[in-house]
């Protein structure tokens, strides 16, 4: 079940407020039922915009966010006569002994033990749904346009390093 945590001061020392609530797995009933409230939002938000082809200041739409909790180093998760059999023993360099390479700043999660659940607004969902009232794209239409500028970059960039590197061999 979830734990809803509370700032030890009060609500107004909270660092964002996006944060709803803290889950030990991603199965955990209250978080599959705010996905799907906020799946039934976004999809009531589109349908209207689509209908009356506009996007008011208060058709907003939403994502879930999960960030990992937990410990981020091997030898605070494996203790004892496990240790020996993870990358973290407790003679590995330093560097070594993080679950991985960001674990600081961002843990994967599958070494998780909870999750920190955050609701944000999605601009980008927004912006792709004015583009589609505005033009009629799709946004499927709109990723294939997107990858294929995405690729013209490419060869344009690989065009000019191949050009460049001619200039270097004469």
């Amino acid at each position: 079940m979830a734990i809803y945590r509370q700032p030890r001061n009060g609500k107004d020392f909270w660092r964002t407020s996006s944060y709803r609530f803290t889950v030990a797995s991603k199965d955990d009933p209250s978080l599959i039922d705010l996905r799907t409230n906020i799946v039934k939002h976004n999809a009531s938000v589109r349908s209207r915009a689509r209908t009356y082809q506009t996007l008011t200041e208060y058709d907003k739409l939403y994502t879930v966010r999960l960030m990992a909790r937990g410990p981020r180093r091997w030898h605070t998760k494996y203790k004892g006569p496990l240790i020996r059999y993870f990358k973290g023993q407790y003679m590995a360099p330093q560097s070594q002994k993080m679950l991985h390479s960001n674990a600081d700043s961002n843990l994967n999660h599958k070494f998780a033990t909870e999750f920190d659940v955050y609701v944000h607004r999605s601009r980008e969902m927004e912006d792709a749904l004015q583009h589609e009232i505005d033009t009629g794209q799709t946004p499927g239409v709109q990723n294939k346009i997107k990858d294929l500028k995405n690729k013209i970059w490419k060869l344009e960039w690989q065009a000019k390093n191949d050009k460049l590197a001619g200039y270097g061999s004469n």
